[in-house]
């Protein structure tokens, strides 16, 4: 008995193991950040004010580039809804607020995930989110923490 317990509770982090490692090919985007990037994580709402452009500078002192993908992408809308927690409609709204009042416009949108990442891996402030499936060695996986 004891063992068929043992047996179980082995199986079942085994299966949590590889649920956490496909995760990543299976989630509609993944944030992406310049090789040289001092971080590997972000908190979601850190994430959300770099691309709110409420933070304009790493720590390290680098600019601060968000790049979007073209709200047409499937990835562009997932991100809008995760990590922004908004809607296109109301982040239009935002962007018409932050132009009036503080005269900062959105980040640039960029028509591809192939546009995203050559972006982000050649400029070292820069971060992105491109379809999973799109991800290669140029670019840098960073985790999104709730």
């Amino acid at each position: 008995m004891r063992l068929q317990r043992w047996f179980a509770a082995i199986l079942c982090c085994l299966l949590a193991a590889a649920g956490n490692a496909s995760e990543q090919k299976d989630a509609a985007f993944v944030v992406i950040v310049h090789p040289s990037n001092h971080y590997d994580v972000l908190s979601r709402s850190r994430l959300e004010f770099l691309f709110q452009r409420k933070i304009s500078r790493w720590p390290w002192g680098a600019e601060a580039q968000p790049i979007d993908l073209d709200s047409a992408s499937p990835a562009a809308r997932e991100f809008t809804r995760v990590v922004l927690k908004t809607t296109e409609e109301r982040l239009a709204e935002y962007w018409i607020d932050q132009r009036a009042t503080r005269g900062v416009s959105p980040p640039v949108r960029l028509s591809s995930a192939a546009a995203v990442k050559a972006f982000v891996a050649s400029h070292p402030g820069a971060v992105g989110y491109i379809p999973a499936a799109d991800l290669d060695a140029t670019v840098k996986v960073m985790r999104v923490d709730p």
